[in-house]
């Protein structure tokens, strides 16, 4: 008989993230017994197509469900595994491929979900996290986190080794730079691995906020974006952390309606970890001007 964990294991994908280059962000999912076509063509698997040094089929990834392999199918380029020239190769975890002026990185997915966080961890509560996932699983409409890579390292070594989509609310050079400190905005699905690993571990710990929202992921990000930085009232320009769920419980409770309007423009509800570890969550959502709150779980009378 075939083991759970076996199954799990046969079913693993391989991500392939474009680091740097015309297309950050992007990424692609090979399952097991895929292969990969990348390259400048829009008809590619995945498609680089603003970068003027990539060939149209520059190199093909396939995968087995452990082991990945790397082909170079451009005989006018340079393409690099690793640091490497290279025409074919194993594609190990945490490999990187350079092919034109594009970086990828290639990650097996949840190759680190079964080591824990080390470091002072909040009151333990399995109940608790339990009612808090629930909740999560079951709200309406779809649900999304921004999660902040600052907090701890292992956030952005969730989201690299992670299938649900997801991508830094900064951009540009400078936000290539700022990648181990960034705001990242995750669709997650109800289902999603994922979503348990961050309530388990991360629920306490301040690493960002859950909302809903009916509007597509490009929408969400771009609703955020105009969060990041404010002005005081000396117009000084600053960096605005509503993603810390210590900042935003605090924050919307005290908008005016202005401020509602804009907040909840694209956002149908907020749900955050309440300063109580052991309470389960409580809820911000909008009646026309007015912020509501609401305590979900054992904190709530």
């Amino acid at each position: 008989m075939t083991s759970r964990a076996h199954v799990e294991e046969s079913r693993r994908a391989l991500i392939v993230h474009v680091r740097w280059g015309p297309c950050a962000g992007n990424k692609a999912i090979l399952l097991p017994g895929q292969t990969l076509q990348v390259g400048r063509a829009q008809s590619m698997g995945l498609s680089v197509p603003g970068d003027p040094w990539m060939s149209n089929l520059h190199f093909e990834l396939t995968w087995d469900g452990a082991r990945g392999t790397f082909r170079n199918r451009c005989d006018k380029a340079d393409t690099l595994l690793c640091g490497e020239r290279l025409d074919e190769g194993p594609v190990s975890h945490g490999a990187w491929i350079r092919a034109g002026m594009t970086t990828f990185s290639v990650y097996h997915e949840a190759e680190a979900r079964g080591a824990r966080l080390t470091g002072p961890m909040p009151a333990e509560n399995p109940t608790h996290k339990t009612q808090v996932l629930a909740a999560l699983q079951t709200t309406a409409e779809p649900l999304f986190a921004i999660l902040d890579a600052s907090v701890d390292s292992r956030i952005l070594v969730l989201l690299r080794e992670s299938t649900e989509e997801c991508r830094s609310l900064y951009e540009g050079a400078s936000g290539d730079l700022l990648e181990e400190v960034a705001p990242y905005l995750v669709a997650l699905q109800k289902d999603s691995s994922l979503l348990e690993v961050l309530v388990h571990e991360g629920w306490g710990r301040h690493w960002g906020i859950f909302l809903t929202s009916p509007r597509p992921f490009h929408e969400v990000r771009r609703h955020f974006r105009k969060f990041l930085m404010i002005e005081d009232d000396k117009a000084r320009k600053l960096y605005f952390r509503f993603y810390d769920p210590r900042v935003l419980r605090q924050f919307l409770p005290l908008c005016n309606p202005s401020q509602t309007e804009s907040l909840f423009e694209a956002v149908s509800a907020y749900l955050l970890e309440e300063a109580d570890p052991l309470t389960s969550l409580v809820r911000f959502t909008r009646h026309e001007h007015t912020v509501l709150l609401e305590t979900l779980g054992p904190g709530a009378e």
